[in-house]
């Protein structure tokens, strides 16, 4: 047996940090290699860390402006740079912990520290959407086949991871372990408005089954778990398929899906957040071969609600072609990646881009962010029965066939059906007499 011999490497690895626009946004960079002579360095702009102490305040200019408009004032200060030395000399002038030497010069601060050791820089002074340049640079290391240099620089804001980069080195002589054919998936599910973790919201698995002509197959269901505390869901040796479907469902929070392709090895991870629509009712026609059960599921409730609020005793009481009220959902859509409002216009069928404006109050040039609410007027949200076909659902609703469409921007391998308790879109009767039907698919 041969044992590769050791190899010794040293470089430099350069990233950027973007400021949020929230309050507190901070470096943390995670390390375990021990074979190291000389330490860690990470170089910053000076004036994007804010200083712990006043008489540093007080030398770039008072009250310190966001990097990169304290830009314009930084050559004037710490010029000869400052170095401090020691743990405690840091923390006493600065918010950086775990360095041992800081060299405040008039546009850059070197941080110098042990790779072993966390270094974390909270506090920094970025403006939104601008960012600074970071670079770490390694001194020479020694890596064995078995040992690599890895180094996490990880960002968060508020608390709550939002990115990083991970510096890897490995031997030549390294080998990764044979991909298998599973995958592992990672879910956390949240509150669209206070961005907190659900518990106990239901995260179900489905995958896909092959049907005997082209796009006549359908999503099977293979597994479920429920968020813990924080809204997680984590799940590893998994085994993949040609296509799989996540449903995520917590009343009184609206489902949401989305569909993936696996990949052996992979990690999935999805970021679900739901939100709570306003209840409404409206009028549904009793049809045969109706049950209260399906009845309940499209409204998003349960079959006493129904009989309750129509003050009836049993669904024996319920006869064909009669009248009563059901609870329904708001038809609010919330933007997603690449939406505009002409492609929401068309979708949802109506006759101009300025209809649509003019119900949500919006000006031109119709600039609108991701996860803004618009209304829908003249629709309503339900959620579909499980194994629902759209056209069956435009009957129950006496609609003309294609009315009924998904309420996300969703791609449906089989689009004659809909996904188990996926939240559809309905017309009312009025607007789809009066306007002109667009294929959603």
């Amino acid at each position: 047996m041969i044992v590769s011999a050791p190899i010794k490497w040293q470089g430099k690895q350069a990233f950027y940090v973007a400021g949020t626009g929230l309050n507190d946004d901070t470096i943390r960079i995670e390390g375990s290699h021990r074979e190291l002579k000389e330490r860690l360095s990470l170089v910053l702009p000076t004036l994007c860390i804010t200083y712990a102490d006043l008489r540093f305040a007080n030398a770039v200019g008072g009250v310190q402006a966001d990097y990169p408009d304290s830009a314009g004032y930084g050559p004037l200060y710490f010029d000869p740079p400052v170095v401090i030395n020691g743990e405690e000399e840091i923390r006493k002038h600065t918010w950086i912990r775990g360095a041992d030497q800081v060299t405040i010069g008039p546009k850059e601060t070197v941080i110098k520290w042990w790779g072993w050791r966390t270094l974390v820089i909270p506090k920094l002074r970025i403006k939104s959407k601008k960012k600074a340049k970071a670079v770490i640079s390694v001194p020479e290391v020694v890596i064995t086949v078995s040992q690599p240099f890895s180094l996490k620089t990880m960002q968060y804001t508020d608390g709550r991871h939002v990115g990083g980069v991970q510096l890897v080195k490995r031997h030549p002589d390294w080998k990764p372990e044979p991909v298998g054919n599973d995958y592992g998936l990672w879910v956390r599910v949240t509150d669209g408005y206070t961005k907190g973790g659900i518990p106990e919201a239901k995260v179900s698995l489905y995958t896909w089954k092959a049907g005997v002509s082209a796009g006549k197959g359908e999503f099977v269901p293979e597994s479920y778990w429920f968020t813990n505390g924080m809204g997680i869901v984590e799940a590893s040796g998994l085994p993949c398929s040609s296509k799989k479907l996540v449903l995520v469902d917590c009343k009184p929070w609206l489902p949401q899906v989305w569909r993936f392709r696996p990949i052996g090895g992979q990690k999935v991870r999805l970021n679900f957040k739901l939100w709570q629509n306003k209840r409404g009712v409206c009028r549904y026609e009793w049809k045969m071969g109706d049950t209260l059960d399906d009845v309940a599921s499209l409204a998003g409730t349960d079959p006493k609600a129904i009989l309750d609020m129509n003050k009836l005793h049993s669904e024996k009481d319920l006869k064909p072609g009669q009248l009563i009220d059901i609870p329904c959902f708001e038809a609010v859509y919330r933007f997603e990646d690449r939406d505009t409002l002409k492609r929401i216009s068309e979708l949802f069928c109506y006759d101009s881009v300025e209809k649509l404006a003019e119900a949500n109050k919006l000006a031109k040039p119709y600039k609108l962010y991701k996860e803004q609410a618009v209304l829908l007027p003249s629709w309503l949200f339900f959620i579909a029965p499980p194994g629902s076909l759209f056209e069956e659902l435009d009957k129950r609703f006496k609609l003309p066939g294609g009315w009924t469409r998904p309420a996300q921007r969703r791609l449906h391998d089989n689009p004659a059906k809909a996904y188990d308790n996926e939240v559809i879109a309905v017309p009312t009767k009025e607007f789809a007499e009066k306007h002109a039907m667009n294929k959603w698919h």
